[in-house]
């Protein structure tokens, strides 16, 4: 039968004669024991390699989405970001203002509407956005501008110089137009109609001979009932009075550049507050964009 002291460390001070003291020496073999995986785990701590803080990604080749399109087919028309926070996001796209209130230009970091009434005028601070998408534009490559007569000629021409559709573009043509048609909608007040109904009564006009820019964002087909498929346009004039949603174009001249966006960030509403339920109407599922 083994002895008691065989159990014992070395150095724990036990002598046969010691046993009137055995709950010192108890006591004395329970620290000891406890110490000893700590000190160990500290010592395993001070040896593994230090990490550096991860570093966020960037924001190039990113591009940034407020919201859902079925949110504004809904009817869905509150903002949900304010402006100057977009404009951390993306100094270049389109999008709309809350309430519907006509179209969103993003160009060269600031933010401009294009009325229903057609006026032009740069956005404040107190507005925000339902419905948004921005990217910080630097270009990938750029190429001359086709001579086109419509906007559907253009969107084919670009397709055939840009290849792959498994990503979103952000494209932008500075040019002069022979023409150009136009369209805005009008602030829209609760109780919210939805898109389609507001559509048809839309402004719509045309301007000839016009210099601008066109800025256009083409999304993935994979994307519906998230984002709108194919290409989406809006125009400001250099002289920043013409703009709006783009129904048509004949381009005289002009130079294309493009940017290939690789990552999509979806900001949603997080904002605390309850939501009205969704009406029969909102929970049909919206077919396609107004045109």
């Amino acid at each position: 039968m083994s002895n008691s002291r065989d159990f014992l460390p070395v150095g724990s001070g036990y002598r046969p004669d010691r046993c009137a003291n055995s709950g010192g020496i108890r006591a004395d073999l329970i620290h000891r024991a406890t110490l000893c995986p700590i000190c160990l785990s500290l010592l395993s701590l001070s040896c593994c390699p230090r990490h550096e803080p991860v570093p966020r990604p960037s924001c190039r080749d990113r591009i940034t989405q407020v919201s859902v399109i079925n949110e504004l087919m809904i009817g869905r028309y509150n903002g949900v970001m304010p402006i100057p926070v977009l404009l951390c996001y993306g100094d270049f796209g389109l999008g709309t203002l809350d309430h519907l209130d006509g179209e969103l230009i993003v160009l060269d970091g600031r933010a401009y509407q294009a009325r229903g009434d057609g006026v032009v005028v740069e956005v404040g601070p107190d507005r925000s956005t339902p419905f948004a998408l921005v990217t910080t534009f630097e270009p990938d490559g750029q190429f001359p501008c086709p001579r086109v007569g419509d906007l559907f000629d253009l969107d084919a021409r670009l397709d055939d110089a840009l290849g792959s559709k498994n990503h979103f573009l952000a494209v932008r043509v500075e040019g002069r137009f022979a023409a150009i048609t136009l369209r805005s909608v009008h602030r829209q007040e609760p109780p919210y109609r939805p898109l389609g109904d507001v559509v048809k009564g839309q402004s719509v006009w045309t301007r000839g001979e016009v210099s601008g820019t066109l800025v256009g964002v083409r999304s993935p087909a994979w994307v519906g009932g998230l984002n709108v498929p194919g290409y989406h346009w809006h125009f400001l004039s250099d002289d920043r009075t013409v703009g709006g949603h783009v129904l048509d174009c004949r381009v005289r001249e002009g130079r294309v550049q493009y940017e290939v966006c690789r990552d999509w960030l979806i900001k949603l509403d997080g904002r605390r507050r309850d939501r009205p339920p969704l009406s029969n109407q909102e929970k049909r599922r919206p077919r396609a964009l107004p045109t």
